[in-house]
């Protein structure tokens, strides 16, 4: 069933209003919040967290809508910013590098099992150039996605993507 702007309109109308529709708005759109979900989102395995975030946050946000305007694009926007909430959320549980820090500073490793700094930069070499930099931004100055991205000239979500697809092969070529 093709998802319309007007169609969408109506529901969002009817929602704001009190009628009882949302069983029928959902599966009207769900099958366009999945695919906004599952092109934003990094991790793919999230795209139900995503999807049921955006339509909470719909039903929250309702009595705001203003319907004159666009309620496909507020219905995507919504969408959009669940799927870069639960991709930032992955960056920080996935972080290799710094659960490795940690390990490190809590003396769980032993002088043997440690990464000494010839490892960590053979392990650097198989990154790009642009994958270097972010990771040397993140891991070693500290930097936030947010902050990067200003010093590149990236989009936040680009630098995300790029950090996360480095500490994968750092993760493949260290552990």
């Amino acid at each position: 069933m093709k998802t319309t702007r007007d169609q969408i309109n109506k529901f969002l109308s009817r929602l704001k209003k009190g009628d009882d529709c949302l069983n029928e708005f959902i599966r009207y759109s769900r099958g366009y919040i999945q695919y906004i979900a599952y092109k934003y989102l990094i991790d793919k395995s999230l795209v139900e967290d995503a999807v049921f975030l955006a339509y909470y946050k719909i039903v929250r946000a309702v009595t705001a809508f203003d319907e004159s305007k666009n309620g496909m694009a507020w219905m995507v926007k919504i969408a959009q910013n669940e799927a870069y909430k639960l991709n930032r959320n992955e960056i920080d549980k996935c972080d290799a590098l710094d659960e490795y820090k940690n390990a490190l500073s809590c003396g769980r490793f032993g002088e043997d099992e440690r990464l000494d700094k010839y490892d960590v930069e053979k392990a650097m070499e198989n990154l790009d150039e642009q994958e270097r930099a972010i990771v040397e931004h993140k891991v070693f100055g500290g930097f936030t996605v947010r902050e990067i991205s200003e010093i590149t000239g990236m989009p936040k979500s680009t630098v995300a993507f790029v950090f996360k697809k480095a500490l994968k092969k750092l993760e493949k070529f260290l552990l």
